[in-house]
């Protein structure tokens, strides 16, 4: 009885104690459970363009405070945030990058002048409207965008180099979702797999201001149209906590930034758009959720240049909010341990150092593929390095037929001629976009110029630019202008590869010019003529690195003067006695053979700010019918120091082309002349005429605005000239010039209002819009 009694007590306590060790072990599980889970915070970054570099500092709170962020899902910039923080960037080390960020090149794809092909920069002169279009399917086509997106794609690639091509999403540092809004019928798409930069890049496509993305056969726009704060996807995918960073919060249509330009245009109606759901979303947050609304009504859409006022915005709204954010890091204290500042995911290492050895081109159809392998040529051979490669997709996309351009690492395949590759030989395959409104590219051009006298001139045209008309190069140029300049001119070029090209052309111009007094101590006209020449030419060309380009060829042309009025002129002396003149038509022809060599370095064509010019040309007539020869030479350089500006320009020249021995008036014919803005600017245009030209000028410029996001930068400034045009027969007299203007490097060219006087009493007011005129 005793053992039964013994025994049944033992049992009683060594269930007692069982049960409070399961007790205490589930308990202890519990608590190690719910440590581990916490509550999901997900991160929710809306779209603003440039306004979202406040999300930085909701970023860097959440890093300071070591919260853990289960997931990020962002919008426009707040993809493109969400994905460098996902990645495994810090806050700094984003933050460094968009100090370094130059936001027109990069965000808005303006071009160094420097970097285009030379034959593409004598295009631009000659049209110098910014718009370029098409003619495509019997239509007239236009650019899908303000910009291309390219330089921000090739960021995002450079930047995100060491995250696989096609991975998911979730496998990153933090979860990551970029939302994007499908072109064919407006849907929402959250991205959660595939190429990362090409996604972001789609995800921030706002309408009109960047181009649309192709991907998997579907085209995307900005995910702003359907979600620019995707509160309802963070709902959907399970956040206990959000954190959502509103960028348009004190946006207020009476108080929005002006208008006055395509981006803020554009910006604004992407806000009527997304308004709407922007409201339906922030209506979803809970009591638990934060909402961080920084103040960012002063800036715009394109404030890229602005990026530590906007963060500094972004820390402020943060610093309103300190008591939530406390109240987030307490809830979760033992994820301390668990998150310290983002690092390169654990899945995802550095690539391994690889060499390349293929190059694959897909997407293209008008431009050949062996185009875009020629100019990535030099990558071949050489170990993968990121910024080399975006170096040369930079330098391909500049050529002008390419709307974007993305690359893949793949691995490389055998070659049944050589030995088989070896795990760290890998292809780049290059995935190119042409421009859409191609491949007939089109320009316009328009040109009004007026002074005191009553001289005006004005021209209205067009270019047509056709490439690749072969697979080997073959381009076609059409010219057609009218008005006061009129000209319709055809030039055939055919690259021959190393540098080398042919150029074909066939031109004819019709000017009218006014016909000066010889003595220039007044601007009077005493007659008015019409130039007509026509001219053929086959010349080889070379350029050298793009830095300087020359030709030699043969040229024939026949110009013709015909007087428009009376040919009998008298007009008063400074003694009173009358001086007669007779004015009869000309003709004469040349052939003979013409060198040219050019370096073009300005950053600006008619207003630079840095760089140099040099241009000499020389021509020699071949036959006896041939009494010709002309030598000119012409130089210039710039330089600035903040907004003020120095240009310096020389030129000279003798152009021999009639036998003027005997003559009295026929410069009123000849071929050199000056007059007008900086060139001899007291003078009007083509009043200093002769077969010899001397010129120097210095020019100081304070520029008073960047010209905004367009840049069309303004200025006023000063011109000093010394100079003349005179006829080989006389003694130059050596003129004097100074000009106060006020001018505009604008997108449809040069504007500018100047005021000059000189010597000999003479003064000028001039203005001009557009293309300048050259009356020869």
């Amino acid at each position: 009885m005793r053992m039964e009694t013994c025994l049944a007590r033992t049992l009683k306590w060594w269930l007692l104690c069982s049960a409070l060790l399961c007790a205490s072990g589930t308990f202890g599980a519990t608590d190690v459970g719910l440590e581990k889970a916490g509550p999901r915070v997900t991160l929710v970054l809306a779209g603003g363009g440039a306004k979202g570099f406040a999300h930085l500092a909701v970023l860097r709170r959440l890093q300071r405070d070591h919260v853990k962020i289960s997931k990020i899902i962002g919008t426009s910039m707040g993809a493109v945030i969400g994905s460098l923080y996902a990645s495994g960037m810090t806050v700094d080390e984003i933050e460094q990058v968009i100090d370094d960020l130059q936001p027109s090149s990069v965000a808005l794809d303006r071009i160094d002048r420097t970097s285009l092909p030379n034959r593409l920069r004598e295009y631009q002169r000659n049209h110098p409207i910014d718009l370029e279009f098409g003619y495509k399917n019997n239509q007239l086509t236009f650019a899908r965008g303000f910009s291309d997106g390219q330089r921000f794609l090739a960021l995002l690639q450079t930047l995100l180099v060491d995250v696989s091509q096609h991975i998911d999403f979730d496998r990153l540092k933090i979860p990551l979702r970029a939302v994007a809004t499908r072109l064919r019928d407006g849907e929402m798409v959250a991205f959660d797999h595939g190429n990362l930069p090409l996604i972001v890049r789609a995800s921030m496509a706002a309408p009109g201001v960047f181009a649309p993305v192709e991907i998997d056969g579907e085209t995307y726009v900005d995910g702003g149209l359907v979600a620019n704060l995707p509160i309802e996807l963070a709902l959907q995918e399970g956040a206990d906590v959000i954190v959502a960073s509103y960028l348009g919060a004190t946006d207020l249509p009476a108080q929005s930034p002006a208008d006055d330009n395509a981006l803020n245009v554009a910006n604004r109606m992407l806000k009527i758009l997304i308004r709407q759901n922007e409201r339906r979303s922030i209506a979803q947050l809970r009591p638990q959720d934060i909402l961080v609304q920084p103040d960012l009504n002063q800036f715009s859409f394109e404030s890229f240049d602005q990026s530590a006022a906007i963060i500094a915005r972004g820390d402020k709204a943060v610093q309103l909010l300190d008591d939530r954010f406390r109240a987030l890091a307490t809830d979760a204290p033992d994820l301390v341990a668990q998150q310290a500042a983002p690092t390169r995911p654990e899945d995802q290492p550095r690539k391994p150092v690889r060499t390349i050895r293929q190059l694959e081109v897909t997407g293209n159809h008008t431009v050949p593929a062996s185009f875009v392998r020629q100019a990535l040529q030099p990558l071949m051979g050489q170990k993968f390095d990121a910024d080399k490669v975006a170096q040369k997709i930079d330098a391909l996309y500049v050529s002008g037929y390419f709307e974007r351009i993305s690359y893949q690492i793949g691995p490389a395949s055998g070659d049944a001629d050589k030995t088989a590759p070896t795990s760290e030989d890998c292809a780049l395959i290059i995935d190119v976009n042409e421009k859409t409104y191609g491949p007939t590219f089109l320009k316009t051009s328009l040109g009004f110029f007026s002074e005191t006298n009553g001289n005006n001139q004005y021209s209205l045209g067009v270019g047509l630019r056709r490439p690749w008309l072969t697979e080997g190069g073959l381009e076609l140029q059409l010219d057609a202008s009218i008005g006061s300049q009129s000209e319709l001119s055809a030039r055939l070029f055919q690259s021959l590869g190393s540098g080398f090209g042919t150029s074909t052309y066939a031109s004819y111009n019709s000017n009218s010019l006014p016909l000066y007094r010889p003595d220039v101590t007044d601007a009077q006209v005493m007659a008015s003529a019409t130039l007509r020449k026509q001219e053929l030419g086959l010349k080889l060309t070379y350029d050298f690195d793009n830095l300087v380009a020359t030709s030699l060829g043969l040229i024939s042309s026949q110009t013709a003067l015909g007087i428009d009025t009376p040919r009998d002129i008298t007009f008063g002396g400074a003694s009173g006695a009358g001086t007669a003149f007779h004015l009869d038509d000309a003709s004469w022809s040349f052939t003979g053979l013409n060198a040219q060599i050019t370096i073009d370095q300005l950053d600006a064509p008619s207003f630079p700010t840095r760089g140099y010019y040099l241009n000499m040309e020389a021509a020699q007539g071949i036959n006896d019918q041939s009494q010709y020869s002309s030598y000119r030479s012409s130089a210039r350089w710039a330089s600035s120091r903040g907004p003020h500006i120095l240009n310096l320009g020389a030129e000279s020249g003798s152009d021999h082309e009639l036998d003027c021995t005997t003559c009295t008036a026929t410069g009123l014919r000849a071929p050199l002349y000056l007059g007008g803005f900086q060139a001899m600017g007291a003078y009007h245009l083509a009043q200093l005429n002769g077969d010899r030209l001397l010129h120097m000028q210095a020019t100081y410029m304070y520029r008073l605005s960047e010209g905004g996001v367009f840049h069309q930068p303004t200025y006023v400034g000063w011109v000093t000239e010394a100079g003349d045009a005179w006829l080989h027969i006389n003694d130059m007299s050596l003129k004097r010039s100074n000009t106060l203007f006020a001018a505009v490097d604008s997108k449809i060219g040069d504007i500018f209002l100047g005021i000059a006087a000189g010597s000999d009493g003479n003064r000028n007011i001039f203005f001009q819009l557009g293309r300048r005129f050259s009356p020869w």
